[in-house]
């Protein structure tokens, strides 16, 4: 039995360059956000009592806070899936898709499919 494996994320990059034999090629950069995990306590039971009453503030703080450099939205962080490197044709195949764009990427039987979503898509 074989078992598929999907995720959503976004292109995050998408820049032109030539491979070694001077072909211009695109690179496509697709991530996957995933929420940042709370921190993790241990200690005494009165230390583990207070942290189990002061976490959720401190959880709610750590989502709203986005983190410079990573792109992503507030509580996730972007986790890289997939780069795909294309000719200039196989791009014209692909369809037109920019940064930013959702897509959905499946893996079934041996095959990868890329399609584009809309972000309400997304959940």
């Amino acid at each position: 039995m074989t078992q598929a494996v999907s995720f959503r994320g976004y292109v995050l990059s998408k820049s032109l360059t030539y491979d070694a034999l001077g072909n211009r090629i695109v690179k496509i950069d697709i991530v996957e956000e995933k929420e940042i995990p709370g921190p993790v306590i241990a200690g005494s039971d009165e230390i583990t009592r207070l942290a189990r009453e002061v976490m959720p503030l401190v959880q709610q703080l750590l989502k709203s806070i986005p983190f410079p450099g990573l792109g992503g939205t507030a509580g996730k962080v972007p986790i890289p899936r997939i780069t795909l490197w294309l000719t200039e044709d196989e791009m014209e195949m692909f369809g037109r898709v920019d940064v930013g764009d959702y897509v959905e990427v499946s893996i079934s039987n041996g095959k990868i499919e890329i399609r584009k979503v809309e972000p309400e898509e997304t959940g």
